[in-house]
């Protein structure tokens, strides 16, 4: 009789043993059906192996402590070897289990159903540039010579990356390998599968979350058996077991929609920089704005820095800041008069315009004007966004929601005052003022519905919508060539939170809408309105200025010691039952030092998060800050192993994030 080593998808650090029945095909790496503690789950095979070698197997058989392998869910193998050492390099490298890391990356369904498309293959490659030739040699003879590089790829926005990548994947495809290109957003695959299924035809698949799981599994059987030798998805499709993978392309590297938020909290670049190691594959990380960690490194000469410093047929826009301070003298208004007036001339023109705010809903805080009470989150302690056209008050981070009340439930006054301003409101006051012209706002309460994101684009580049209001999903990656005039509202919404990524992050995406104005032959125009003129990540942003971005960033890091000057951990501690987490706090308060003694880590905390309170979850955090990877490591498996050896483990949560994004 032969036993199973089994693994599941729980956050248990351990295998499990199972014997397999005759009448079954078990077989390494396969999925499999089994009972664990009473409930069926899929299991994954590790290994299979003869009960002699396992002594004491048959009496445990006969006490029912190993249980049967009750169904096989594989005919044949869509797993190889290379994608389960890729699992025990995830959860080592995350602080999760085997099983957790394993599940993450491979198939759910059993099914599979074919995925279609009406893209056309067109055979279809532009000329580079003098610049992007240049850029495209140095990059492809590393592919040519099977080397495991990697490589910066700065450009301006518009500067054509898009066409290198495809020049890199014919490569790839010419010298018999296969490519992975990473796009930030799923929003943003339908308009790269145009793209290159126009070049490359049915050697090209797609991936992401909005598949159905069984779609997801035929596209991964396509790439696994060598049918398609190119994927294009979010960062998911990192994990595609391509035959002879040649190249991995990740389009717009410092997007943070890249790292993920639930365990593993792995980050895909990191997964492609393993991948590039082991499977002997150049990566391409591409941006207009790196990653500050990123550049520093490929100044340093770790990765290999490639500049494009034109933009592809066009000027970039020219840029204008309003001081909002001098337009409050004025009489405050949430679009200032020189922005007003620079969408009366571009409406007059026949062009397009583009707002960002990055908020949604009408206002953030509804206040009562009598007693001055604020409508919160009882989940979140976070005051509730006025939603003006559904009349309810909602929560931006658990989804709580309440229709808009009539009195104040403290004062039973009647007068409500709306605070701040969100994108339902910049819609309502546009339509207000400027009668006769299209409005569409873009944001996450108006792309909910399916294809509704889809939609709007395809209305707003058929010229259907003349002004569009939205967040930072309509900042990325979106070729729009009507859009003339950008205008940017209070960007300071970004700059201000507790985060030390904050002035990076509001760069970032000042740049990227920035370089929405103007695309082809068409040059355009971009205020930003700001109350904060004079800080570094706005004034360089103006100036599409990168490179003196970085310097003042850079400088920064260095004084209050953060990453790349250090490696970076985060431990999230959290409970829905105060009293035993302030418990728990307190043993691990008293042990902390114990820790310090024994490691050169800075530990800081645990302190309260900056959002102390989230889906009924209270929180606090320890940020754990060293030169060396391992030393990091140390601390995170020292307060590990203190949280699972005490009396906590029923009551409190703990999320254990390496390299994290965001400290909030």
């Amino acid at each position: 009789m032969k036993v199973a080593e089994i693994v599941v998808n729980l956050p248990l650090d351990k295998t499990f043993y199972y014997y397999i029945p005759e009448n079954l095909n078990v077989f390494k790496n396969q999925r499999v059906v089994v009972d664990f503690a009473g409930r069926k789950m899929m299991g994954f095979v590790l290994k299979t192996f003869e009960m002699e070698s396992f002594s004491d197997i048959a009496s445990r058989i006969k006490t029912k402590e190993i249980k049967p392998v009750l169904k096989t869910l594989d005919r044949e193998a869509i797993v190889d070897d290379r994608t389960v050492r890729l699992a025990y390099w995830m959860s080592k490298y995350n602080f999760c289990s085997l099983g957790e890391s394993l599940f993450t990356i491979i198939p759910s369904a059993v099914k599979e159903k074919s995925f279609s498309h009406e893209y056309k293959y067109l055979k279809d490659f532009k000329r580079l540039t003098p610049e992007q030739q240049v850029a495209f040699n140095q990059i492809k003879n590393s592919i040519v010579e099977n080397r495991s590089d990697v490589f910066l790829l700065h450009g301006v926005t518009g500067s054509g990356k898009t066409e290198i990548y495809k020049y890199l994947v014919r490569t790839a495809l010419e010298n018999n390998k296969s490519a992975i290109i990473l796009v930030p957003e799923i929003a943003l695959t339908p308009q790269n599968l145009e793209r290159f299924y126009s070049s490359f035809g049915d050697e090209v698949s797609l991936y992401h979350s909005k598949m159905s799981p069984s779609e997801r599994l035929y596209q991964w059987k396509r790439v696994f058996y060598g049918k398609s030798h190119i994927i294009i998805g979010p960062r998911s499709a990192i994990f595609l077991p391509l035959q002879k993978l040649g190249l991995i392309i990740i389009d717009e590297e410092s997007e943070p929609s890249y790292k993920s938020n639930n365990t593993p909290r792995y980050h895909a670049r990191d997964v492609a920089l393993y991948r590039g190691k082991t499977e002997n594959a150049v990566v391409v990380l591409g941006s207009a704005t790196p990653q500050i960690e990123t550049y520093f490194y490929a100044k340093k000469k770790k990765f290999i820095l490639v500049e494009l410093k034109k933009r592809y047929s066009v000027k970039l826009p020219e840029v204008s800041i309003v001081d909002m301070r001098n337009e409050e003298k004025e009489g405050y208004n949430v679009i200032s008069s020189e922005l007003m007036q620079q969408i009366v001339n571009t409406l007059s023109k026949g062009k397009q315009v583009l707002l960002f705010l990055n908020r949604r809903g009408f206002s953030p805080v509804l206040i009562c004007k009598d007693c001055g009470f604020v409508f919160e989150c009882p989940a979140c302690n976070i005051s509730l966004t006025f939603h003006k056209i559904e009349s309810e008050l909602k929560c931006h981070h658990c989804g709580y929601k309440i229709s808009l009340p009539s009195v104040c439930p403290r004062c039973n006054g009647v007068r409500f005052q709306e605070i701040g301003s969100g994108t339902e409101k910049i819609e309502i006051l546009l339509n207000t003022l400027l009668p006769g012209y299209r409005v569409e706002r873009m944001d996450l309460d108006t792309t909910r519905r399916k294809n509704s994101y889809f939609e709007i684009l395809r209305k707003i580049k058929n010229h259907e919508v003349d002004i569009v209001v939205g967040t930072q999903m309509i900042a990325k990656g979106h070729d729009i060539e009507g859009i003339e005039l950008v205008g940017v509202i209070m960007p300071d919404i970004m700059l201000n939170l507790p985060d030390f990524r904050a002035p990076e992050r509001t760069f970032t995406l000042l740049t990227q809408v920035i370089g929405r104005a103007g695309r082809k032959d068409q040059p355009g125009k971009a205020l930003i309105q700001t109350f904060s003129p004079e800080h570094y990540a706005i004034s360089f942003a103006k100036d599409q200025n990168y490179e003196g971005f970085f310097r003042e960033e850079i400088k920064r890091r260095k004084e209050f010691n953060y990453p790349p000057f250090v490696g970076l951990g985060r431990i999230v501690i959290r409970s829905k039952n105060k009293k035993k987490l302030d418990e728990f706090l307190a043993l691990l308060r008293d042990f902390i030092p114990e820790i310090k003694s024994k490691t050169n880590c800075e530990i800081l905390g645990p302190v309260s998060c900056p959002l102390e309170k989230l889906k009924n979850n209270y929180r606090y955090h320890i940020i754990i800050k060293s030169l060396e990877r391992k030393s990091i490591a140390m601390v995170v498996d020292a307060i590990k192993n203190f949280f699972k050896d005490s009396s906590y483990v029923n009551y409190v949560y703990i999320e254990i994030d390496i390299d994290p994004l965001s400290l909030l």
